[in-house]
């Protein structure tokens, strides 16, 4: 299972770094100049190889995964990743979205006050649009701590 985790991590971290040039492109970019190595120096101004906040936050997940399922553990690192630049390329945050800074925000708030079980209940505060798809390639270490649970189990957990 150990490889299977490593190779995972790696995949969304190549996968990301090939991306991240070709943030915003259209369709039509993308068919005229596809990204077949990596590039740097477009969308955001990173040189080539530079995942962005998408395995940033992935790796704190599976970081935060291997003590077992903490929402505090795991919020304590996203709020890292934002304000010291944890699990960066160079220690730079260079792209947060909108949606991530206020949900990080939120977290920060939380953990300030203390009501941890206020945690638990951000699942249902959330609408349908505010995940995009860099959501799914950060919840993708919890396949290791959902796999065999109920599907109830495993939609609280995610």
């Amino acid at each position: 299972m150990k490889g299977t985790a490593i190779d995972m991590l790696l995949g969304v971290a190549v996968g990301d770094a090939l991306g991240v040039p070709y943030e915003f492109s259209s369709r039509e970019e993308m068919v005229k100049n596809p990204a077949k190595e990596m590039v740097g120096y477009r969308t955001h101004k990173q040189p080539p190889g530079t995942w962005s906040d998408d395995s940033s936050l992935t790796f704190c997940l599976a970081q935060s995964l291997v003590h077992g399922y903490s929402l505090e553990t795991t919020a304590l690192k996203f709020i890292n990743w934002r304000n010291v630049a944890y699990w960066t390329v160079r220690n730079e945050v260079f792209d947060i979205g909108i949606t991530t800074n206020r949900a990080i925000s939120r977290l920060a708030s939380i953990l300030r006050d203390g009501n941890l079980e206020n945690l638990k209940l951000l699942k249902y505060e959330a609408e349908e649009f505010d995940n995009g798809n860099g959501s799914l390639m950060r919840i993708l270490p919890l396949i290791f701590e959902i796999k065999g649970k109920s599907i109830k189990s495993q939609f609280d957990m995610t």
